[in-house]
């Protein structure tokens, strides 16, 4: 009776060596296409993370170019104004007017803006005091060489402004 119970057992090991080895071939299958998959996802990564860099590089080197555009329409402007500059003063004024006006919006097209400080206090933020002279109200602007403009919410350049003062500040 043992040589029965010993023969049944061997086979049970051929059997568990041949299901293991099937196992085996399959996890080994298995990693194969993952290993695979992971190298394929990997590359891709790569890829992505390659172009994505040449993008932001490209939108960083062309960031101005609609501002450009628009703008070129103003310089087209002022060379047809400078190529009538024989007509009389008056169809020149109109023509430069018209102009400043086109660029005036094409800025705000962008969020650019000028703001006028005459008649408001002189802020040290936003002004720069270029001269001042005897006045009624003391840190009122009173003339501007340059507006203060803004990006957006942003100032990107601060007036240069004439300031009033008391009669023995001047």
């Amino acid at each position: 009776m043992d040589v029965g119970g010993d023969n049944t057992e061997p086979n049970q090991e051929v059997n568990r060596d041949g299901e293991a080895g099937a196992q085996g071939e399959t996890l080994e299958v298995q990693l194969a296409d993952a290993k695979d998959r992971y190298l394929r996802l990997a590359a891709d990564f790569e890829n992505f993370k390659r172009r994505t860099l040449k993008e932001q590089s490209e939108l960083l080197k062309y960031q101005g170019e609609k501002i450009v555009v628009d703008m070129l329409e103003v310089l087209d402007n002022l060379e047809l104004a400078l190529s009538h500059s024989s007509a009389s003063q008056d169809s020149l004024k109109t023509g430069l007017e018209m102009v400043l006006k086109l660029f005036v919006e094409k800025l705000g097209k962008w969020q650019i803006r000028g703001e006028s400080s005459v008649g408001a206090k002189f802020d040290p933020q936003k002004h720069a005091a270029i001269s001042r002279v005897p006045g009624a109200e003391s840190g009122v602007i009173v003339g501007e060489l340059k507006k203060p403009y803004y990006y957006k919410d942003k100032l990107i350049r601060c007036g240069e402004v004439i300031v009033a003062t008391a009669g023995d500040e001047a």
